[in-house]
């Protein structure tokens, strides 16, 4: 619709050159993002794939001052709709991928890692991370935290929430802060 056309034009211009990443509008793209693993169906508006969280901070203080969603979406394989929605779909899973360091006992990784790539890693190492969702060569690590993914093995390892130290948190408005145990 022209609303729709309108919102995504506004959205190129508003953040051109506050946006490091990428902005996709075309049908395809769209309807692409209208399904996850679900049932659920959801046409958004757009998809971001943001480069860093400065993108995301540009994000979040954007979408609060026009009251539009954000969607967060790693694989897209979750089988409850959470990764569909009618504002603006964030993909992490394109260039937030880095494996930020890995220490004695912890690993920082940014939200669109896949979990078997960062146990591949680990494995070099000896280690591994325990949570076993469905899916592990597409999940990312992100999308695991979101729902607190455990899988078959979560009775005796955990879900994510048992193995997860610290997130750095993007606030509607672009405030940031690290939340975690110490």
């Amino acid at each position: 619709t022209d609303t729709v056309q309108e919102l995504q034009q506004s959205i190129r211009e508003d953040l051109a050159g506050a946006f490091a990443g990428e902005f996709r509008f075309d049908a395809l793209t769209r309807e692409i993002y209208a399904s996850d693993a679900s049932l659920y169906q959801l046409t958004p508006v757009g998809v971001a794939y943001p480069r860093s969280l400065d993108d995301l901070v540009v994000l979040a203080k954007y979408a609060t001052e026009r009251s539009l969603p954000l969607i967060a979406r790693g694989a897209g394989s979750g089988v409850a709709g959470g990764a569909l929605g009618a504002g603006l779909i964030v993909d992490f899973s394109r260039h937030m991928t880095r494996i930020v360091s890995i220490g004695e006992d912890t690993a920082t990784v940014a939200a669109g890692v896949v979990r078997d790539r960062l146990n591949d890693v680990l494995r070099e190492r000896g280690r591994y991370f325990p949570p076993d969702p469905a899916n592990t060569n597409v999940t990312t690590v992100g999308g695991m935290l979101g729902v607190d993914a455990g899988g078959s093995h979560a009775v005796r390892v955990g879900s994510m929430r048992d193995h997860v130290q610290n997130i750095q948190v993007v606030l509607p408005g672009g405030e940031t802060f690290l939340a975690g145990v110490e």
